[in-house]
């Protein structure tokens, strides 16, 4: 009798937090590939053909998530370049355009570790690097994103500067 590797409760306790994390390095319009990148780490997770994992089942799921995606990010850029869509002249970038155009190794440094709450040492091991690329990519990652967002942010109006800058109580 062969034994489960991964328990179905502590793979379908996975379940949300793999779709967030797939969805967010897929990008906010694929759903689609985010959930069948998803289906895939699970049916691969079940499967009995792999050779045997040590470590935590959350981790090694999220580390074959984040290695699907890689592999299928590859395979875009060798079919046909892509190129990141220009944000919308009407309206101002959100965070979700800004968190799409940012690159893909600080996107899953952040969904890991601000997101789905790794610690530094898990992300690293998630992701193949050591914990210094990890604080690194994250850095990177949240000062991009920063510059994405203050550069679509509308200047402030100006105060008139004969009005006090605080609030008046009015009885």
């Amino acid at each position: 009798m062969r034994e489960n590797r991964h328990p179905a409760g502590d793979v379908e306790a996975q379940i949300p937090a793999l779709r967030r994390y797939a969805r967010g390095l897929a990008g906010p319009d694929q759903a689609a590939t985010a959930d069948q990148m998803v289906a895939e780490v699970i049916a691969r997770a079940f499967s009995g053909d792999q050779r045997p994992q040590i470590g935590a089942p959350r981790l090694r799921l999220f580390a074959a998530l984040t290695s699907l995606n890689r592999s299928r990010m590859r395979a875009a850029r060798v079919k046909a370049p892509t190129m990141t869509p220009a944000p919308r002249p009407d309206r101002p970038a959100g965070l979700r355009e800004a968190f799409a155009q940012t690159p893909l190794e600080g996107r899953e440094a952040l969904l890991l570790v601000v997101v789905e709450g790794f610690s530094y040492a898990q992300a690293a091991e998630i992701l193949g690097v050591n914990r210094l690329g990890v604080a690194t990519r994250l850095a990177r990652a949240r000062r991009d994103l920063d510059a994405r967002l203050e550069a679509n942010r509308p200047e402030p109006a100006q105060r008139d500067p004969r009005r006090p800058p605080y609030l008046r109580l009015v009885k």
